[in-house]
């Protein structure tokens, strides 16, 4: 049996009112395409001989603003910005052929990320990054290798919802950046939050429920989900469920998105195809398969949280499955002052961690 698998999953964005405030700093922004990626600098961030660069890797959908935020609030510090690369393959190749011989000592990288899977892709239009496809991208070196360009104490910082709780994740990104350097890597277990009514920038503290989507057990039957998953934190689930913003500063609110997943699974002339008379036999086949199961262990979501579909194509097994995330987010106060968030400082080890 010759397994094709694809997952595709549905990139989501914190709604959050946007900044308004603009600078007159520099921005980079290209295409995607390999063989566009801009050759020119911008030298806003340049102090002595240190060179921060942010990196901008998606963009905004209908009414959302992360990345118009998170850019805004790059802009006011006057760093250095590049909107043109989306995956892991673009940002090693310009920070190559943008060198200028002025060592990057700070590398930004903003993704608007979920759960354990970010939306930058490991190369153009190649698959969503997580421990899976980042580790099958080095195997099967379709990376570019990153040049000396970092100073010895180099930073890569990533602004990623809950990275900082993927170990093996960071692990795998210090191994690709690591030249004659080798650089730390900071990332945050929170929620990056950008451009909020009352901070340019904040982190909070996400909790996640699950259900198949369209089939939603109700805020009651939800709210003691969530008292079982996380048993010591006192927050008001059900009144959080119906809360979907930020009505005061601190303020505790949830919201929902959608995970589709997908794969494809090709059988040869002489393999027969399977045949699952139960959701259950589907799932028990799934988790028997070493590569699907692979990719929901990588997406953390219980595989029983997911409606799942099955068709057959010719020779082709295409097994379909949607799951609704809630999430709540809990802002990140200020210890000493409790009114206050804590400021997002790479330096704090409560709020990043460092590898």
């Amino acid at each position: 049996m010759k397994n094709s698998i694809k997952i595709a999953v549905m990139a989501f964005t914190i709604i959050l009112v946007g900044c308004t405030e603009k600078s007159s700093t520099t921005t980079v922004s290209t295409t995607p395409e390999l063989e566009n990626i801009n050759l020119a600098t911008v030298s806003n961030s340049i102090v002595e001989n240190e060179r921060e660069v942010v990196f901008i890797t998606g963009y905004d959908k209908g009414e959302k603003t992360y990345y118009a935020n998170a850019k805004s609030y790059f802009e006011n510090q006057e760093i250095e910005i590049v909107e043109s690369a989306l995956s892991l393959q673009e940002i090693i190749l310009w920070l190559n052929i943008n060198y200028n011989e002025i060592p990057y000592t700070k590398i930004h990288i903003v993704n608007n990320s979920k759960l354990n899977e970010m939306s930058l892709e490991t190369t153009i239009k190649g698959d969503k990054i997580t421990t899976v496809t980042l580790e099958n991208a080095v195997a099967n070196g379709s990376l570019p290798a990153l040049d000396n360009v970092l100073e010895a104490d180099a930073k890569l910082i990533f602004h990623a919802s809950g990275l900082g709780s993927n170990i093996k994740l960071m692990n795998n990104f210090k191994e690709i950046f690591t030249t004659d350097v080798q650089p730390v890597i900071i990332a945050s277990e929170n929620v990056s939050v950008f451009g909020s009514e009352f901070a340019p920038q904040y982190l909070a503290k996400p909790y996640y429920g699950f259900y198949p989507t369209a089939q939603s057990p109700g805020r009651v039957d939800l709210a003691k989900q969530f008292s079982k998953n996380y048993p010591n934190v006192e927050i008001d689930w059900l009144s959080v469920m119906n809360n979907s913003s930020e009505r005061f500063l601190g303020d505790v609110y949830s919201y929902k998105f959608n995970v589709p997943v997908r794969w494809e699974i090709d059988f040869h002339a002489d393999d027969e195809l399977p045949s699952f008379p139960t959701t259950a036999a589907l799932i028990t086949w799934m988790q028997d398969n070493d590569e699907i199961s692979a990719e929901l262990d990588a997406l953390g979501i219980p595989v029983e949280k997911f409606r799942w579909y099955q068709t057959i194509k010719d020779e082709t097994l295409i097994i379909k499955g949607k799951v609704t995330v809630i999430c709540v987010l809990e802002p990140v106060m200020d210890f000493a002052y409790p009114t206050q968030y804590m400021v997002p400082s790479i330096d704090n080890l409560r709020l990043y961690d460092t590898l």
